[in-house]
């Protein structure tokens, strides 16, 4: 299906959503009860994300942010996302555009007048000063292969909250501060060597993924619900809402039309109103970034798929 028809079918059938936020046991819900929802595009390009929203019918609530060490932030594209109403969700890898890795180490003992202290402040001054909704990350699912070179999970905890102690004390107070990790630590109880303390997370938060058989392994089909349960049930124990910066589900070959069963699935957990007031955002991941070229993340990736998003970012939240 060609996009302009399928941009046309979108909008005939599904009516944009506006609602507004109410706080409750910490974590934000929409006036119908949905969870607020966005995505994350390739290089926060406005034109990609305004794109999808075409085609969906509505506005993104949030919209994922990927830098580096000394990407020039806030980029043009970023700030028109957020003077048009949208919140971002920003994740600071300690790695320049070149490849040199900054220690967790060296951010947690950074002293002032120093190289790094220098550029971290200029980060939490930048976060600090933006108009409008802003979550923040340092690094990322730190407990991967990608950042094992930046050190280990206690280097990671100690540069976490030296990082959050100088956002705060540089006028940063009202952005929240989301721990990112995969699905895993969750599973296995290794997350508890990653967190930072209450007092330093204002968000806990997990990209988890339907990778299926598209890395190459055999890992089961896994339903929405089984996804999120265990980084839900954390969560809760800690008192914290639950975000989820990224999620996605690959395509089944052998099966066409699962992706968007998948979808419905997850607008339908989404849907559940104890769910729904304990998430804080969802957003899922529409960035073409060659790791696994099997694995067909896209929204789009079929015409069922780009129904089901639809589906799905309609009966979410927007504000």
């Amino acid at each position: 299906m060609g996009s302009a028809l399928l941009g046309m079918l979108l909008l005939a059938g599904l009516g944009s959503c506006a609602v507004g936020v109410e706080e409750s046991s910490g974590a934000p819900a929409t006036e119908n009860g949905s969870v607020r929802f966005g995505v994350a595009v390739h290089g926060s390009n406005l034109d990609r994300l305004e794109t999808i929203e075409s085609r969906v019918g509505s506005q993104m609530g949030v919209v994922r942010v990927f830098t580096r060490w000394d990407t020039e932030f806030p980029s043009e594209d970023v700030t028109q996302m957020m003077a048009e109403g949208r919140s971002i969700h920003v994740s600071v890898r300690p790695r320049t555009d070149n490849g040199q890795v900054i220690p967790w180490s060296e951010i947690a003992n950074a002293k002032p007048g120093s190289v790094i202290h220098d550029q971290l402040t200029t980060w939490v001054e930048k976060l600090a000063a933006l108009d409008g909704e802003v979550y923040f990350t340092l690094n990322h699912e730190p407990e991967t292969r990608d950042s094992a070179a930046n050190g280990s999970a206690s280097q990671y905890v100690a540069a976490w909250r030296t990082t959050i102690d100088l956002l705060r004390s540089s006028g940063g107070e009202k952005v929240k501060t989301v721990l990112v990790l995969t699905r895993r630590p969750f599973v296995d109880g290794s997350v508890i060597d990653w967190y930072p303390g209450d007092e330093y997370v204002d968000v806990v938060g997990v990209d988890p993924y339907n990778w299926y058989h598209c890395q190459g392994t055999e890992r089961n089909w896994t339903d929405p619900e089984d996804l999120l349960a265990p980084a839900l049930g954390f969560a809760r124990s800690r008192n914290k809402p639950l975000a989820i910066p990224e999620i996605a589900s690959t395509e089944d070959p052998l099966q066409p039309g699962r992706k968007a069963d998948w979808i419905d699935q997850l607008g339908h957990v989404l849907a559940k109103p104890d769910t729904a007031m304990a998430i804080e955002f969802v957003a899922w991941f529409n960035v073409d970034d060659q790791s696994w070229p099997d694995c067909e993340w896209a929204y789009d990736s079929s015409s069922a798929s780009a129904e089901a998003f639809a589906r799905l970012a309609n009966q979410s939240g927007h504000g």
